[in-house]
């Protein structure tokens, strides 16, 4: 049991972690285009840098985890992530600041997945489903004290947020203490390959997949542009702006928690689906909010879809996934929730060219909105965690 905790703890420390990579930066975000004299739509490339590794090379990176085990690449990441981060704050120009937060993306994309993986090579079932309720909800607790952490450091420079990075060696450390490289014996590339294929096109997973990168499409318009309009456009201080984006991320954790009780009534894909739709219409309230306490409150609106679908998106795949692909399932729906990073911030970025930021965010909305009918069609899965948690409630 001590193994099981130790584990736990480690992906759930790095899982709150590496969220500086963008949560931490949010507050010096205006900070760094200044320094550097990009414009709005250059700025998306900040994010867009770090989140194309991800997208890229997250099933090659999940395919190591499941042949090599999890503690090599484990540490390998959190190396990584933590001194190309660091580095970020000596970058004499844009352009080698882009590069390592390509470096640092690598890192960031085997390490996110890796602690959903620790989790479901752990708990199954309601236990495994608490486990990631547990995990999500110190995720949102952290995103909601690393913006202000990093408007704290801003204060002292706008390097300060970026150096603060090499602290996250520590999580190599732990990683190789903690962990083991035992993995699931397997046969050929070829054998893996036509099992997590068949893993990825079972029924209903394709929505369930969608609905991550639904949550990320929405969630990256909030913290890449929004303390950007409520700053620029508001008359938002950037503490003020950090505070919008903390406070949708604590109303996410409070909201995590309850994710299991309302599942006991509600259906997992009806879940899914409702908490797009309050996701997007929190953006859509503060991306129309007139002032900086009105964006405020819409904030919690967000909080609470999101706090649903962060839980709930995570728990499915990990239950569905056969233990021999775990992690490169893992992988591929970390691809597709980092897609959803990567893309939002590129959209809005275009679209500020011809139109308001403000509008910006409200089609990114609109767009969530118009999936909602095929994340809604994953009922396969309403029994998976559904079923797990009734089960467990008949058994107490």
């Amino acid at each position: 049991m001590q193994g099981v905790r130790a584990r736990l703890a480690i992906a759930t420390a790095a899982a709150v972690g590496i969220l500086y990579g963008v949560q931490g930066l949010t507050a010096a975000l205006p900070s760094v285009q200044t320094e550097f004299g990009v414009s709005d739509t250059a700025l998306a490339l900040f994010t867009a840098a770090y989140m194309l590794p991800a997208v890229v090379f997250a099933i090659p990176l999940g395919w190591l985890a499941d042949t090599l085990g999890r503690r090599r690449v484990f540490v390998v990441a959190a190396v990584l992530f933590s001194v190309a981060g660091g580095a970020q704050a000596w970058a004499p120009d844009y352009e080698t600041l882009l590069a390592l937060r390509f470096v640092q993306g690598i890192g960031f994309g085997a390490l996110m997945p890796l602690t959903v993986t620790l989790i479901g090579d752990a708990l199954r079932g309601a236990q495994q489903l608490r486990a990631q309720a547990s995990r999500q909800v110190a995720m949102t607790l952290g995103e909601f004290a690393m913006p202000l952490i990093g408007a704290a450091l801003l204060a002292i420079s706008w390097r300060a947020p970026l150096a603060a990075q090499f602290v996250l060696l520590l999580l190599a450390v732990g990683g190789a203490l903690v962990l083991d490289d035992e993995h699931e014996p397997g046969g050929s590339s070829r054998a893996y390959a036509r099992v997590l294929t068949g893993a990825v096109r079972g029924p209903g997973m394709g929505g369930v997949l969608i609905a991550g990168f639904l949550r990320f499409w929405c969630k990256f318009a909030l913290l890449t542009y929004a303390p950007t309009l409520l700053i620029q456009e508001r008359g938002a201080s950037p503490l003020e702006a950090a505070l919008v984006v903390s406070v949708a991320s604590l109303v996410a954790a409070v909201s995590g928690t309850q994710a299991v009780r309302v599942l006991r009534r509600v259906p997992a894909s009806r879940l899914l689906a409702t908490a797009i739709v309050m996701s997007g219409a929190g953006l859509v309230a503060i991306a129309i909010a007139p002032s900086w306490q009105l964006a405020l409150a819409a904030s919690v609106l967000f909080g609470v879809g999101d706090g649903w679908l962060m839980v709930m998106q995570n728990s499915i795949v990990t239950e569905a996934a056969p233990p021999a692909v775990r992690a490169g399932l893992i992988g591929v729906n970390s691809m597709v929730r980092n897609a959803g990073k990567l893309a939002a911030p590129l959209a809005i970025g275009a679209i500020v060219l011809v139109a308001p930021l403000s509008l910006a965010l409200v089609a990114v909305a609109g767009t969530a909105w118009a999936l909602v009918p095929v994340v809604a069609r994953a009922r396969e899965f309403d029994d998976v965690l559904g079923g797990h948690v009734r089960k467990d409630d008949d058994g107490a």
